[in-house]
């Protein structure tokens, strides 16, 4: 890892990682691996797919990256090799594969989930017409991995509580790329007045990614004056249980005390 470093990045040994088992998994959750995403070395590349679809097309990406020099770490989580389901047995976690070899995911994309059509996804060098007749909401969660389809659910119960009028209020948005801000993300926060950070690693100093990535969204002027975080509890995980991990009930709590300090 550290051959470019020490020979004046002469030498250059791309590679692929991959963290298997993070956040819920069929044996409940794996507390040790949620407070190792924020400490990953500079110059290692941390991307974090929440399907089958985004991690194949990921995955091409980080192989051409590896080929150029750099050092790309996929994180696995486990609870999304058979999940298949949102909502009851809508199969609306089920993806095509996608067949185009150039058929590729950058760093810098990230994805929107609206409930009025299919999922867009911003490219920072396209226009923002080519977006997918996105009907603008006016909140939005931030999240990646497991926490899409966590805060998809959330959606969904924030309108049954009435905490908002409908789910065409709230967009998830899916940011795979965690070791800086995705140029895609800095531009589509602009159109939200209300922002929830969700981050399935722990609360607390040094414990998640979106801590670093909310400063530097801070200092650059570009989140609303109404923004939130919330991460897993910061505590152990009980053996075969995933009752501290980020859940439907936490990023509704946190939601609901966002809007209503409006």
């Amino acid at each position: 890892l550290t051959a470019p470093d020490s020979t004046n990045a002469k030498q250059k040994r791309g590679m692929i990682v991959r963290m298997q088992g993070f956040d819920r998994g069929l044996f409940g959750g794996n507390f040790h691996t949620h407070n190792s995403l924020a400490h990953i070395p500079p110059g290692v590349d941390v991307v974090c797919y929440s399907n089958g679809q985004d991690y194949v097309r990921g995955f091409r990406h980080a192989l051409w990256q590896a080929k150029h020099g750099r050092i790309v770490m996929l994180v696995d989580c486990t609870n999304l090799l058979n999940l298949r389901h949102v909502h009851g047995k809508d199969r609306a976690w089920e993806h095509a594969y996608p067949t185009d070899p150039t058929d590729m995911i950058d760093f810098d994309q990230v994805f929107r989930y609206s409930s009025v059509d299919a999922t867009s996804e911003t490219n920072p060098n396209q226009d923002d017409s080519t977006e997918l007749n996105h009907q603008r909401a006016r909140i939005a969660i931030v999240t990646y991995g497991n926490g899409v389809v966590t805060s998809l659910q959330a959606r969904k119960g924030l309108v049954d509580q009435k905490v908002v009028g409908g789910e065409d209020e709230i967009d998830v948005i899916d940011c795979p790329y965690l070791s800086s801000v995705p140029a895609g993300l800095e531009k589509m926060l602009g159109d939200y007045d209300h922002v929830l950070f969700a981050d399935i690693c722990k609360e607390g100093p040094g414990s998640n990614v979106f801590s670093s990535m909310i400063t530097s969204l801070h200092q650059r002027g570009s989140l609303p004056e109404s923004w939130g975080f919330v991460g897993a509890p910061r505590t152990y995980n009980p053996l075969g249980s995933t009752v501290t991990f980020l859940n439907q009930d936490t990023i509704e709590e946190a939601m609901a005390k966002l809007l209503n300090q409006c």
